[in-house]
């Protein structure tokens, strides 16, 4: 999968949300947001195998991985199949990488809040939870529960500073993000 393929998702899904009889931003983001979180899942793979990216960068590694095979069996909880990348990229990552190319998700004072909401929004619409619902609401409504509006409405509002509608405003994160992502930062214009 290459960033091309998310980029792809997004084209597709906005076309798709847009529609006057859709108008169904919540699931084009769910989409999208599952095409990014498996390209960032694979790109972790990617780089702490020592490979590189579509662009050619190949973050500096403090351990290597021989192969795929090897990177999961570390990554895999108990018997789990399944490996969380977005919970081993924060907990794991740092210690991978000698300058951790997932900063950008993981510290960027202006991604995370964004990349923080998107996975919150995406939880509550895959759950509906409970608990997922106060998460929601503790990261994208200042923990404001009379301030809670159901996500498809919170995506066509207005963002205070851009004044893109939520979902324009977390569709140019994500592509931000994976320009980031896939660009050696010593050489990437800022």
């Amino acid at each position: 999968m290459v960033s091309n393929d998310v980029n792809k998702a997004i084209s597709e899904w906005t076309a798709w949300a847009a529609k006057p009889e859709v108008q169904r931003y919540d699931i084009a983001l769910l989409k999208i947001w599952i095409q990014f979180e498996r390209f960032v899942g694979e790109l972790f793979v990617t780089y702490a195998t020592g490979n590189t990216s579509e662009k050619g960068y190949c973050p500096t590694l403090k351990i290597k991985f021989q192969d795929e095979e090897q990177f999961n069996a570390f990554m895999r909880d108990g018997t789990k199949k399944y490996v969380e990348y977005l919970d081993k990229i924060e907990k794991l990552s740092s210690h991978i990488f000698k300058e951790n190319p997932f900063d950008v998700i993981l510290l960027d004072a202006n991604i995370k809040p964004s990349f923080d909401q998107m996975r919150a929004i995406r939880n509550y619409i895959a759950h509906e939870s409970g608990e997922a619902k106060r998460k929601l609401i503790n990261t994208c409504f200042s923990g404001n529960e009379k301030n809670f509006v159901e996500p498809n409405e919170y995506l066509k509002s207005r963002e205070k500073l851009t004044k893109d509608s939520y979902y324009t405003y977390y569709v140019k994160t994500i592509e931000a993000i994976l320009a980031l992502l896939i660009e050696d930062p010593t050489t990437s214009p800022t």
